[in-house]
């Protein structure tokens, strides 16, 4: 009896683990892009899973449901007969440097559900921002105009300091690079630095003139330059109540 009870219990187990290791769809369910160069400010990055349906009746999609909403996917509406093949395409939304990673939960009429996983790692193809986007600049004026560079950095070391080339009549200094913000290896997400610069202008600039800013293995970022009359400053603040 012992024996008996032994082999039913065995016989229940495996049954219980085939059905949760079993799907009725075979193929690829699980796709990682990498790194992946993006633009800015975001790209679409699609795949599309081929999965053929391997049980003996028809399977009817009813919901697709992502679990981020840097996922989307136009899942087709028609049945998929036995022995046929379901294509799913996903799209993969890109917007910072980082690992992103989502499931897709396909549930289907006869409640079978599958889960695909997607992933990918984007970077910047263009690592250098600046702030403002142009520069205004005052012809003749001893302040001169202010701008702050920020560059996504992945090697553990100070960055080295950018290189510029200017139109005629500009002169542009700037201070070091400073760390703004740790990244994190684990997510994909690199150091932020920024370094201020201050831009002179000596004489009357052309229209259309621009700044060339320059940093090792990336593209030249160019700057607008505007010249204006004046610039407007907030005022300074004493910390006096107004």
């Amino acid at each position: 009896m012992l024996v008996s009870l032994a082999s039913v219990c065995g016989v229940t187990l495996a049954v219980v683990l085939f059905l949760l290791l079993s799907s009725p769809l075979r193929g690829e369910k699980s796709f990682d892009f990498g790194i992946v160069p993006i633009e800015r400010p975001q790209s679409i990055l699609e795949h599309t899973f081929h999965l053929t349906n391997t049980t003996n009746h028809t399977l009817q999609l009813t919901d697709v449901i992502p679990t981020c909403g840097c996922t989307t996917t136009d899942w087709p509406t028609e049945p998929v007969l036995a022995g046929e093949e379901l294509r799913i395409p996903v799209h993969l939304k890109l917007q910072k440097s980082r690992y992103r990673s989502s499931n897709v939960r396909l549930e289907f009429e006869t409640g079978e559900v599958v889960i695909l996983h997607i992933a990918g790692t984007g970077r910047f193809t263009q690592p250098l921002r600046c702030l403002p986007p142009s520069i205004s600049v005052v012809k003749e004026s001893e302040e001169g105009t202010s701008g702050v560079l920020n560059l996504e950095w992945f090697e553990e070391s100070t960055p080295p300091q950018p290189t510029f080339t200017t139109p005629e009549h500009v002169r542009i200094d700037c201070d070091n690079w400073k760390l703004s913000k740790k990244g994190d290896p684990h997510r994909g997400t690199p150091d932020n630095w920024t370094i201020q610069m201050h831009v002179y202008l000596d004489a009357d600039v052309g229209l259309g003139s621009e700044v060339g800013i320059e940093m090792e293995e990336s593209p030249t970022l160019l700057v607008p330059l505007v010249q204006v009359e004046s610039i407007e400053r907030p005022p300074f603040f004493t910390g006096a109540p107004q």
